[in-house]
């Protein structure tokens, strides 16, 4: 009796060792609640001219929404052009994060502590270009974006995931923000 108690107790923690981890799902972002900036030119061009990496220390391409597909999303959903000739240009030139490693306690103290043990740096550069030839007229303007994050050293990959997505979000504030600043500067003349 006792020892197939004991069996039954063991076939349960085993059961429970095995228990899947419930993976999150993130929302992409999109900037589709925001009305449309509307252009004199006939079409509109993202281009990415940067890759999403996942070598060391790049870790944007792992990212639930990467930095880079925010940025174009933001092209697709707030630029219209409504013009019979012409062209803006959004280029996408980085979209980087870098893990940069932090130094934390050793010995007894790194025992009883939990350092932040990486930072993420975020560097996001869109330009944009714009001409009408049948206007006569052009514009540009580039806009960097640039966040920072640390973790702890005990954070699981579903909470780093959580804080990239975090840092995505922020982002797209702040790059939003930029973008519309811009064109409010630098293309009034193609603004409708």
């Amino acid at each position: 009796m006792i020892r197939r108690g004991f069996l039954i107790l063991m076939a349960g923690l085993l059961a429970a060792c095995t228990t899947p981890v419930s993976v999150p799902r993130y929302a992409d972002i999109t900037f589709a609640h925001l009305p449309k900036i509307k252009l004199d030119v006939a079409k509109i061009t993202v281009v990415e001219a940067y890759q999403n990496q996942t070598t060391p220390p790049n870790v944007d391409g792992e990212f639930p929404v990467p930095p880079m597909q925010m940025a174009a999303q933001w092209a697709k959903d707030r630029l219209e052009p409504v013009g019979s000739s012409g062209e803006l240009i959004f280029t996408i030139k980085d979209a980087s994060v870098v893990e940069v490693p932090l130094k934390t306690s050793t010995g007894l103290t790194g025992l009883v502590t939990v350092d932040q043990a990486q930072r993420y740096d975020a560097h996001l550069v869109v330009e944009m270009s714009a001409q009408n030839p049948d206007a006569g007229t052009t514009a540009a303007s580039a806009t960097t974006v640039e966040r920072k994050r640390t973790v702890a050293e005990d954070i699981t990959l579903n909470e780093r995931e959580g804080v990239w997505y975090k840092m995505t979000e922020e982002i797209a504030v702040d790059l939003n923000k930029q973008l519309e600043g811009g064109l409010n500067q630098f293309f009034g003349a193609f603004l409708r």
